[in-house]
């Protein structure tokens, strides 16, 4: 039997942590950058999970690779506008 139910959990999980971390950056507009630095977190967060389970059930490791990717690009661009927010006040 294949393992296609846990990568529909982790789209839901992505999903879902998605979802919410939309919602705070909106309702937060002042500290954007701090959601989009915890959605980096999270995704690497993630990424790794996957990669583990991968590498242990003999899956593919596109999608690991990819929330990695996605994790760190997130992190930066968190870490680029916080900076550059506090260098305008």
């Amino acid at each position: 039997m294949s393992m296609d139910w846990l990568l529909w959990v982790v789209r839901a999980v992505l999903i879902a942590v998605g979802t919410i971390m939309v919602i705070l950056v909106l309702k937060k507009k002042k500290e954007y950058y701090f959601g989009i630095f915890v959605i980096g977190i999270t995704s690497i967060a993630l990424g790794i999970i996957l990669l583990i389970v991968s590498l242990i059930a003999g899956l593919s490791l596109f999608f690991a690779s990819y929330l990695m990717t996605v994790g760190a690009a997130a992190i930066i661009i968190g870490l680029v506008i916080r900076s550059k927010r506090k260098k305008n006040r």
